[in-house]
């Protein structure tokens, strides 16, 4: 029996950028990042909102992962964990599967390493990733930030994918 590819989409909240990475079994269909730093403060949740539901609508995932966040005092600093929740009840309202992991634990399953760099995530993912290698070399320490939201969000899914889905097995 074939066994069904789950498509998961991952989410690396932050509030200037969002990383975000559709994965369907092997295949990589989707991976960016969502640029918020020239959005006013009060604009960043409603357009990651709508983002976030466009993608559901075009790549129908199984399943919403998101990295770890906690509640915060300041309430624009505590959009980040709003963007944790809206993850939850959208994925709620779509009967989608949603979990949420510390970023230690996805450099566990991907570096072997929970203490690792995301310099060193980034480079796993773009090896397994090729198209992706692109964004590993930069002129200016910030592109190289910015794109290490995407590479989070990849390494994101692979670790779901390593929890929930069972080795394939070789003959």
């Amino acid at each position: 029996m074939k066994r069904r590819n789950h498509t998961i989409l991952a989410l690396d909240p932050g509030l200037r950028e969002l990383g975000y990475a559709v994965l369907g079994g092997h295949r990589l269909s989707a991976s960016g990042v969502l640029g918020l730093r020239h959005l006013p403060k009060d604009r960043r949740l409603v357009t990651v909102r709508r983002q976030v539901r466009s993608l559901v609508r075009e790549k129908r995932p199984d399943a919403i992962v998101v990295e770890k966040t906690y509640r915060h005092p300041v309430p624009w600093l505590d959009d980040l964990h709003r963007i944790t929740l809206y993850g939850r009840r959208l994925a709620r309202r779509h009967g989608l599967a949603f979990a949420t992991y510390s970023p230690q634990a996805v450099r566990q399953t991907v570096l072997g390493n929970g203490k690792g760099t995301k310099r060193e995530v980034a480079a796993v993912v773009a090896a397994r990733f090729r198209p992706l290698r692109v964004h590993l070399s930069q002129d200016r320490r910030w592109k190289e930030r910015y794109w290490q939201n995407m590479f989070d969000a990849v390494a994101l899914a692979l670790h779901h994918q390593f929890l929930t889905q069972p080795p394939s097995r070789s003959r």
